[in-house]
């Protein structure tokens, strides 16, 4: 990384190109959803539910247990709600759950 592009990312220049702007966005939705997760679900299910994507409005969430998949049918709308209000810029259309017991490639360890 040479100094000119030093200079472009601390000028703010490099923020403003449409894929890293997509991709900071992205990945604050992620950070906010894992921040909000825990007050809609109740108990140690707050903890089997990890967000670890958001590309094209869709909200990629893994679940460890049916019953926590379960809770995130219950309050999605809600979740959606707040999200919405954070976000009132960004489009998010909806939540997909997979269920999984451990980590994906896409997340970080």
């Amino acid at each position: 990384m040479g100094l000119s592009s030093m200079r472009d990312l601390l000028s703010g220049s490099a923020f403003n190109r449409p894929g890293v702007r997509r991709s900071i966005n992205a990945s604050m939705v992620v950070e906010a959803a894992n921040r909000i997760i825990p007050g809609y679900l109740p108990g140690m299910q707050a903890f089997e539910v990890v967000a670890i994507s958001f590309k094209g409005g869709i909200l990629r969430l893994r679940v460890k247990s049916a019953a926590a998949r379960h809770g995130i049918v219950g309050m999605e709308q809600q979740f959606l709600t707040k999200l919405r209000q954070e976000f009132p810029t960004t489009t998010i259309d909806r939540i997909q759950t997979f269920l999984s017991r451990e980590p994906t490639r896409y997340e970080l360890p």
